[in-house]
């Protein structure tokens, strides 16, 4: 066998691999009638100090409940997908990811970021009914005859306690992904978060203790670098 043509033919061979890792394949398909005729969106969002700014990366009709998108993907980015009213997180990355949504309810699975994502969106989201659920068992309390004080004590623990988990939750899931496009897009979530609440760029320990312990490379991070500078200042 001539030795060239075999090693022209394993370079074939490796380009074409390296060329499917670097694309990305969505299939998607709605049980929501009215969504049939519109325009699915995938747009990364970039958070500036001012503004965020959404960039359209991908777009295709939604025909008979199916919708499909495919591409060439540079680097692994966290994007959402808009379709109608609606919008949800996912992660770009090489591989296959199969969306489905039905009554405002998205799965999205198929490749390893956006199985991380949607196993602590579903556990966050658990969390979250139930802390929301605080002020219907507040009220089916008073009607059992619970005194306002045994209501303050008994929720006031439960809400902490609830708090304390979702806390918990969401520094674990920074931490677990120092090194990618998750960690990040977290970390920042919840110092904008923190400033939207207190009027001004700062931090809270739940972000301070994130921080202290983050690797070199989730710090020198560009909108990570630029927020932790605002606060220095």
């Amino acid at each position: 066998m001539n030795r060239n043509f075999t090693i022209l033919g394993l370079s074939i061979v490796m380009l074409t691999c390296m060329s499917c890792a670097d694309k990305y394949v969505i299939e998607g398909t709605t049980s929501q009638y009215f969504l049939d005729g519109t325009v699915a969106y995938i747009k990364q969002f970039e958070i500036g100090s001012d503004d965020v700014d959404f960039l359209a990366i991908d777009s295709c009709e939604v025909l008979h409940g199916k919708f499909d998108m495919t591409g060439a993907l540079d680097s692994v980015m966290m994007v959402r997908l808009y379709m109608g009213n609606e919008n949800f997180p996912m992660v770009l990355e090489p591989g296959k990811v199969t969306i489905s949504i039905a009554d405002n309810i998205v799965k999205i699975e198929g490749t390893e970021l956006n199985e991380r994502l949607y196993t602590f969106l579903t556990q966050r989201d658990s969390l979250k009914i139930m802390y929301d659920d605080l002020p219907n068992r507040e009220s089916k309390m008073y009607l059992d005859g619970y005194s306002q004080q045994e209501i303050f004590n008994i929720l006031g623990e439960e809400e902490m306690r609830l708090q304390h988990e979702v806390d918990r939750l969401e520094t674990q899931f920074v931490k677990d992904n120092y090194y990618n496009v998750l960690g990040v897009t977290w970390f920042l979530r919840l110092c904008y978060e923190a400033r939207d609440y207190y009027g001004f760029v700062t931090t809270t320990p739940q972000i301070d203790e994130i921080y202290m312990q983050a690797p070199d490379v989730f710090k020198r991070n560009k909108m990570v670098a630029s927020y932790m500078s605002q606060v220095d200042n």
